[in-house]
């Protein structure tokens, strides 16, 4: 007796949405066979061309943060049609995939501030000056011209830190030994 009234209750709870899937069913067939009235599209695209303001001008910042969207996530077969700085298009570029999504989230117009510092957008490196640039390529350069690869650069970097901190540490065991 109670597995019965659990299935009334059951099949009772279905109801609203057995009728309503029911109307809704009736009603697109009736829609059908009768022919759904076909909307004025004209009177719609005018008023739409009514309202849409003329274009403005882009703001610095704008062209700046549009042509960095660009270069992070450009449309398939489309060059960008303002190019970036070295300096601003080399930073964009060795963003890595976080800081990429990070930039990309704000408005252009903060991604243009942002490439021309004027407010930095917390999280984010600090964008190089012209000069700064120039003068790791130059380094980069010199080090081609040495044969000197950027990596073992890198890795020499890394084998006088460690032996800094060696040092240091070497340093405190005496300390600490005294």
């Amino acid at each position: 007796m109670r597995r019965f009234m659990l299935m009334v209750m059951a099949a009772l709870a279905m109801m609203p949405a057995l009728v309503w899937d029911g109307a809704r069913w009736t009603w697109r067939v009736a829609r059908a066979v009768m022919g759904a009235p076909k909307p004025d599209v004209a009177e719609a695209v005018a008023e739409a061309d009514a309202v849409e303001a003329p274009p403005t001008a882009l703001t610095a910042d704008e062209e700046t943060g549009l042509a960095a969207l660009a270069l992070i996530a450009p449309f398939q077969g489309e060059e960008p049609d303002i190019r970036l700085p070295a300096h601003q298009e080399w930073y964009v570029r060795e963003l890595n995939p976080a800081e990429r999504l990070k930039l990309a989230s704000r408005t252009p117009d903060r991604i243009g501030r942002h490439l021309r510092h004027e407010d930095t957008i917390p999280g984010l490196p600090v964008v190089p000056t012209a000069a700064q640039h120039g003068a790791r390529i130059l380094d980069l350069s010199l080090d081609i011209r040495d044969g000197v690869r950027p990596q073992d650069v890198e890795e020499a970097n890394c084998d006088f830190a460690l032996a800094v901190i060696q040092e240091l540490l070497e340093d405190l065991d005496e300390k600490l030994a005294a």
